[in-house]
């Protein structure tokens, strides 16, 4: 395609009224765009630090929750254990209730 010094003359009178027309929006709404942004950066930084800190005490409850099953699992393995020894002890009284 043939680009004819006109067509060259549009393309740099294009290119001109793009650059001014950046320079407009630069000075309407450029200050504006720059608080913008940094308020949602400063947001999104805040987001992260609740994140992290929400995953912070979740695991921390969770070791809590793991901590109480195994507690609570020691509880019941020690309450079944006096069950069985007062089962034998009951079994042992019948034998010998039994025999006399």
């Amino acid at each position: 395609m043939n680009v004819t010094p006109v067509d060259n003359m549009r393309l740099g009178s294009d290119e001109r009224s793009e650059e001014k027309l950046r320079q407009v929006r630069e000075i309407l709404v450029g200050e504006y765009q720059r608080q913008t942004d940094a308020q949602v950066q400063m947001l999104e930084e805040r987001v992260r630090e609740l994140e992290l800190s929400v995953h912070r005490r979740l695991d921390a409850i969770q070791a809590r929750i793991d901590a109480i099953a195994g507690e609570v699992d020691a509880s019941q393995r020690t309450a079944m254990e006096e069950i069985a020894e007062g089962m034998r002890e009951l079994g042992e009284r019948v034998k010998r209730i039994k025999r006399s």
